[in-house]
């Protein structure tokens, strides 16, 4: 991380790193689901596909809530968003440990997609107003590196303290920590610029959304395959009967770590071309091409294959939803571009909460990541057609 920030001056490290840390531990109370989602279907007697629904109604309400809190994020203090935000995610968390109905916690968990969304695009608003136009690319593409850490942090926690079957301890456990990162991000106080402009106004939504159609389409496409991954990712390795139930949890992890190789690996190819449109196409035709191989890889042959596709996928979606809507945003504007963007990613993604669960009970995983395959492919496609196009926005800034 030190390395990463040396073209920084030390305020701006300081400031940098807070941001980092204060989202890589939002996924304490996010991802934490995951690991737990087999124990929940068991414990409360239903399918997978219906379990399953807690990831679509998380990641339906964070995508829309993510498009609402991009446009207040712009007028109002992300630092105060941000501050809620990790009060609510807490509370969510404590409580729903405590539930034992399914109906209770698909309300619970559509009120934590809400209180996630007061985070990445606030802080994003506050990372193009404090720092230089010369360094927006460059912090673009250490940002991805913390939602990364924060999921490999949190499964390897949680696999650990709720691989002996209580699910509740995977829930309450992040709350209370959450709080000590509501203490950590208080007392570091970052906050923007106080706007200039008086409020949103729909013709710029309207005007501003046309003008990034390509990246919206996109996003939506990786975010069905990247939440997806995320939701499943720990069921498909416990179906494949290579890992023990309770190693699960750190496997996952460990195949997300290996991941990071992906942000390295797009971060140095920005960093030698220049080029983020370019790049995000390419590794996301890679993980594409990854994913259709998996449809007729054997099992212990499978685990390496989607490993390497998800070090390309977490490269690709890094840039997707990072450094294409800093970008792409003009002045002020930061972090609205930032939340219709990830509403996209997140709203598709949350249709892979049911639509996987019913696919893999009812047909297995090939069918699975022949759709995910398909669907990164074409993501590749629209980006790669207006790569040439970087420059113009880029210089119109």
């Amino acid at each position: 991380m030190r390395s990463m920030l040396s073209a920084f001056k030390q305020p701006q490290n300081i400031m940098v790193s807070a941001i980092w840390i204060t989202y890589a531990c939002f996924y304490l109370g996010r991802v934490n689901l995951s690991i737990v989602l087999p124990l929940l279907a068991l414990d409360l007697d239903v399918s997978r596909a219906e379990v399953g629904a807690l990831g679509t109604v998380f990641f339906w309400v964070y995508g829309i809530s993510h498009f609402v809190s991009g446009q207040i994020g712009s007028h109002v203090s992300p630092f105060r968003l941000v501050s809620l935000g990790l009060l609510v995610i807490a509370i969510v968390n404590i409580v729903f440990a405590f539930q034992t109905s399914l109906v209770f916690m698909l309300l619970l968990w559509g009120l934590n997609g809400i209180a996630q969304s007061g985070g990445w695009s606030p802080m994003f608003r506050i990372l193009a107003e404090r720092l230089e136009r010369g360094q927006i690319k460059r912090v673009s593409t250490i940002m991805p590196f913390s939602y990364v850490f924060g999921t490999v942090m949190t499964w390897a926690l949680i696999g650990l303290v709720a691989g002996g079957g209580d699910w509740r301890v995977a829930f309450w456990l992040p709350g209370l920590l959450l709080l000590l990162v509501l203490a950590f991000w208080r007392r570091a106080g970052i906050d923007a610029p106080k706007a200039k402009a008086s409020g949103p106004r729909l013709s710029l939504i309207v005007r501003e959304s046309r003008g990034i159609a390509f990246a919206l389409l996109a996003a939506a496409l990786g975010g069905f395959v990247f939440n997806g991954a995320l939701i499943w990712l720990p069921a498909y390795i416990l179906d494949t009967g290579l890992i023990a139930e309770q190693l699960v949890g750190p496997v996952a992890a460990l195949m997300q770590v290996a991941a990071i190789g992906g942000l390295f690996l797009a971060r140095f190819q920005v960093r030698r071309s220049n080029q983020v449109f370019a790049t995000a196409a390419t590794m996301l035709a890679g993980a594409g091409i990854a994913l259709l191989l998996l449809m007729t890889a054997n099992e212990s042959f499978a685990l390496l294959v989607m490993t390497a596709a998800l070090i390309l996928l977490n490269g690709a979606f890094g840039l997707t939803v990072s450094s294409m809507p800093l970008l792409l945003a003009p002045p002020g504007r930061a972090s609205s571009i930032t939340g219709s963007i990830n509403m996209m990613s997140n709203f598709f993604g949350g249709m892979a909460g049911f639509s996987v669960g019913a696919l893999v009970e009812r047909n297995g995983w090939e069918p699975v990541f022949g759709v995910w395959g398909a669907c990164l492919l074409l993501a590749a496609i629209v980006i790669w057609r207006r790569r040439a196009e970087e420059t113009r926005w880029v210089e119109g800034r």
